[in-house]
């Protein structure tokens, strides 16, 4: 007992040393715990709640042209492209071009000798003619004898006439040995039908020339977008292979109605102001200004889908403030917004506002 109320002084002594500590068993280290828990909260975080990190740039207030993309291909002009062809069957004796040669007027094209068939006909037409040359001698001798009537005489004429029209025909397209085509404007060699050596039919064609290099694009575009071009619009044309080329202007000169089996696409035909360095069958990218407006123009980054509407965030004394925008026309890089809430030069974000609300704090500094 004398034990027990000795230890009880003891304790009663110690706690009287220290009166500003609680020492309640069980207590004091949570009363520990939750001090420190707290501090390092109010150290670390921001009593209004969390800061996001965000990245804006001002609304522009201006023009912006919403613009149809499409591709297609360098042909020839209408009315551009010839054919050179041989009015009777020969063989190739050289080809003396490449195809996409450009070349001067006068330049030489092919070397051909006419077919053996060819110099048979040429043959028979010359025996043909010597024949009905003798045989008119022969009737005119006996008519003036009055041995032979005046209607011999004229069938005679008759057939000395077309024996010599046949030959004359044939000569005068050059069946007579060795000959070469030359090249009758300048121009650019789109493609060649034969080879050295080969035998080529009357007519047939050898190979066709775009004169003057007069070349336009073709280009695709989808049935649904048929409404939004139409003739003498503007195109802006760029060659797909070489991206850094200048782009050239432009015009619509034609558009078929019509879907092509091959692509399933309208084809519109685009007169260029400049063919310079376009390339017969090269691929070409065009760009039509289908609409041009003026008002609030932002990125695209800076709308947002929100159920069946779309919203924006501008920043106002470094909260979010958001706003519902009604979408005008747009581009490829911008929007127009819509809206009786924002004018040009507020800050809109661009990054950063995926996670914000309407009131949220954000700092425009980078984050760390």
């Amino acid at each position: 007992m004398r034990r027990c109320i000795l230890f009880l002084a003891v304790c009663l002594a110690i706690i009287s040393f220290f009166p500003d500590r609680d020492y309640a068993f069980g207590e004091a280290d949570g009363h520990a715990s939750n001090g420190v828990n707290s501090r390092s909260i109010t150290e670390k975080g921001d009593p209004d709640g969390p800061v996001a990190c965000v990245q804006t740039v001002p609304i522009r207030k201006g023009t912006i042209k919403e613009r149809l993309v499409v591709y297609g291909s360098v042909i020839a002009a209408p009315g551009a492209l010839q054919t050179v062809s041989i009015p009777f069957e020969s063989r190739t004796l050289s080809v003396m071009v490449n195809e996409g040669q450009r070349m001067s007027k006068g330049d030489g094209l092919l070397e051909y000798l006419p077919s053996p068939d060819t110099m048979l006909q040429l043959d028979q037409a010359e025996n043909a003619f010597d024949l009905a040359q003798e045989s008119y001698k022969q009737t005119d001798r006996r008519y003036n004898l009055k041995l032979a009537t005046n209607e011999q005489l004229l069938q005679a004429k008759q057939v000395l006439d077309q024996a010599r029209l046949r030959l004359e025909s044939l000569r005068k397209r050059g069946i007579d040995g060795k000959s070469k085509i030359t090249s009758s404007v300048e121009g650019l060699v789109k493609r060649i039908y034969v080879r050295q050596g080969s035998i080529v039919p009357a007519g047939s064609p050898i190979m066709d020339i775009v004169e003057g290099n007069h070349v336009e694009a073709l280009v695709g575009i989808e049935p649904e977008d048929i409404e939004t071009v139409h003739p003498d619009q503007v195109v802006s044309l760029t060659r797909v292979n070489v991206p850094a080329s200048p782009a050239v202007s432009g015009k619509v000169r034609e558009i078929s109605y019509a879907v092509n089996p091959k692509t399933r696409l309208v084809d519109v035909f685009v007169t260029p102001t400049s063919t310079a360095g376009f390339l017969l069958g090269e691929s070409i990218e065009g760009r039509v200004v289908t609409s041009v407006a003026e008002g609030l123009i932002v990125p695209r980054s800076a709308v947002l889908p929100d159920g069946d509407r779309h919203i924006l965030f501008t920043v106002e004394k470094g909260r979010a403030v958001r706003h519902i925008v009604n979408i005008g026309i747009e581009n490829a890089m911008e929007y127009q917004v819509i809206t009786q809430d924002l004018k040009g030069g507020e800050d809109v974000v661009v990054l950063g506002n995926y996670e914000l609300t309407d009131g949220m704090a954000v700092t425009a500094e980078a984050c760390r």
